[in-house]
């Protein structure tokens, strides 16, 4: 049997799933992808598999404008990186 503590069942801490992870991206004078720092590894891209922006809520304080980048690395791995066209800081948007 289950015990009915008599209090109402809450949402709890409300926090986002897969927050974007601040990372340093170096491009060349042509604005093509060059670098992308990882903690403490700084890995050449070889290649932009995929590109694509995204402009939401437009009407807010803080609308979303951000160019995305699949990115193929030198170690092999590809990343999914953007660029927030409002700060103009580099994220790695991960997916777990």
């Amino acid at each position: 049997m289950v015990k009915n503590p008599r209090e109402t069942p809450g949402v709890g801490a409300i926090r986002p799933l897969n927050p974007p992870v601040p990372i340093v991206v170096r491009e060349d004078e042509h604005h093509r992808l060059e670098t992308v720092t990882l903690g403490r590894n700084r890995l050449r891209v070889e290649n932009t598999e995929d590109q694509w922006e995204i402009d939401e809520e437009w009407w807010r304080i803080r609308p979303t404008s951000r160019a995305y980048y699949d990115v193929l690395l030198e170690d092999g791995q590809t990343l999914t990186i953007f660029r927030d066209a409002v700060s103009g800081k580099w994220y790695q948007q991960r997916y777990e």
